[in-house]
């Protein structure tokens, strides 16, 4: 018991940093995140089932609804309070950290898994994203769930690569580009380590059930909707489907992929530090030599190796048959590959083995430190944070009160799914009078699913409030002829909410 205390403290320590940041900074609440709540809230508190998740960047193409499930969890346990989302999220990053130690540590020695639960539970890039809710924060559990399995087919059962197939089929749900990528992953693995001399058939059956089990949601989606994502894919490959644009030409593109991919590691173990990132790579090169080339016990040597075969797959895959630009939330699962690479690369170089409490100190300091430090002030000043728009419904709940009245929102993106969530969590779960109609504009057709469940058809009210995002501006939806559509209502007063949004109240 007492050798789990040292790990228990860091899972512990990586919360409390997770929720310092998230209480201290307020979180981000923007279009995604908006809408995949409304989404949610009809399954926990509507039971309303859906096969399809968010829309994917290619028109008419869908993910799994896994994230959909996954958020309807902490809505329901919460009472629908969107905070709860951003925590269950942060603690799926926890678990993989607390994975990796666990699972790992009677192979790689719990010196070097104690040392890999750090890397990822304090990697710059892995706090980041505990601080939102979004569906590619899932990739990291993933990964390291994916890595474990095809680790495990090479040193114990072969059948176990059919889970690892299992969980790249579930990345599907958390974003289709790297699941696309890790999908040739395991089929790399299988035939690299050989894997097809034991029980073959066996083993591509399970793959293949396995794998396919996480597209019967879309596949029924399908087979109801008249293959509407296999024509958008059809088209999108034929050229008639102008999703995706930024093509660039290849030699362009492998330049720009080495630079996204050093970009990413730097934001993600070193941020604000290109000379540690610089030494990082060179230990996970020299480590690689290393490794390979001397006499290490087996596991550490395929551990590496596998992790390896991921980070050069993914940039092969990456550069060449993906020609658009890359999303940086593609990658969101190589900061587990790059953490098993620099963990492994140290076992490489046995002199720097006294200098391992250096080397930690040094990490956290470097990867906590622009986080802990930065300017929270200056944060106040978005109106995407969820703090500012909760405060924006409570002023104009507090000076309607025992009055109709209406809302319409501007904001650039159009949509205004966030206030969407936030109205009916106020009125719908908190008991709160909700406005006569809340909207971007009056007389929209609907564009929240299922809005009727607690609305009643609007009555035009003679007390009009307008929120307005203080935002760089859509080109072609400016805040500019928004406001023409109020012209008939009198401004009787204007209030400002941290420099962010804007609240102006008006009347016939």
């Amino acid at each position: 018991m007492k050798s789990k205390i040292p790990i228990f403290l860091v899972l512990v320590a990586a919360l409390f940093v997770r929720i310092y940041l998230i209480v201290r900074d307020s979180v981000p609440f923007a279009y995604d995140m908006g809408r995949d709540l409304l989404w949610a809230k009809d399954i926990s508190f509507y039971h309303i089932p859906t096969l399809i998740g968010p829309a994917a960047s290619i028109w008419g193409v869908y993910f799994g609804p896994l994230w959909y499930y996954f958020l309807s969890i902490p809505l329901l346990i919460s009472g629908g309070h969107p905070l709860s989302a951003v925590f269950f999220t942060a603690s799926t990053i926890i678990l993989t950290g607390a994975l990796a130690y666990f699972l790992f540590f009677k192979y790689i020695g719990k010196q070097l898994a104690f040392i890999l639960a750090i890397i990822i539970l304090f990697s710059a890039a892995l706090i980041n994203i505990s601080t939102f809710a979004f569906h590619a924060n899932l990739l990291p559990l993933l990964t390291l769930l994916t890595i474990y399995f095809s680790f495990l087919a090479i040193v114990k059962n072969p059948l176990c690569i059919s889970l690892s197939f299992l969980f790249v089929s579930l990345m599907f749900h958390a974003d289709p580009a790297p699941a696309v990528v890790f999908t040739f992953f395991p089929i790399i693995i299988f035939i690299i380590f050989k894997l097809y001399k034991k029980r073959p058939v066996q083993t591509l059956l399970s793959s293949l059930v396995l794998y396919l089990v996480p597209f019967l949601p879309q596949i029924l989606f399908e087979l109801r909707n008249d293959f509407i994502q296999t024509k958008s894919l059809i088209a999108y490959f034929s050229g008639n489907n102008p999703s995706l644009s930024g093509q660039l030409p290849v030699v362009e593109r492998f330049f720009n992929r080495i630079k996204v991919f050093f970009e990413f590691f730097t934001s993600s173990f070193s941020p604000e530090n290109i000379l540690l990132s610089t030494v990082l790579i060179i230990l996970i090169i020299f480590g690689a030599v290393k490794i390979n080339t001397s006499r290490f016990k087996n596991e550490l040597k395929i551990l590496f190796n596998i992790n390896l075969t991921a980070l050069i797959l993914s940039f092969l895959i990456f550069t060449f048959p993906i020609t658009v630009e890359i999303k940086t939330w593609y990658l969101y699962g190589l900061p587990i590959v790059f953490a098993f690479q620099i963990t492994l690369a140290i076992v490489a170089i046995r002199k720097f083995h006294k200098l391992i409490p250096i080397f930690i100190i040094v990490f956290l300091l470097v990867n906590l430190k622009p986080l802990l430090f930065r300017n929270s002030e200056a944060l106040k000043s978005d109106p995407a944070l969820l703090s500012n728009q909760i405060e924006a419904i409570k002023f104009i709940e507090s000076d309607s009160e025992g009055i109709d009245y209406t809302v319409y929102v501007y904001t650039p993106t159009i949509y205004d799914y966030s206030y969407q969530y936030l109205f009916w969590w106020q009125g719908k779960v908190k008991k709160i009078r909700f406005p006569q109609e809340f909207a971007y504009l009056p007389g929209q057709p609907s564009y929240v699913r299922n809005k009727n469940f607690y609305t009643v058809d609007p009555e035009e009210t003679d007390i009009v409030y307008l929120i307005i995002e203080e935002n760089q501006e859509n080109e072609f939806y400016t805040k500019e002829n928004w406001l023409k559509n109020f012209e008939s209502y009198q401004l009787a007063w204007e209030n400002n909410i941290n420099g962010a949004i804007k609240i102006q109240k008006r009347e016939k």
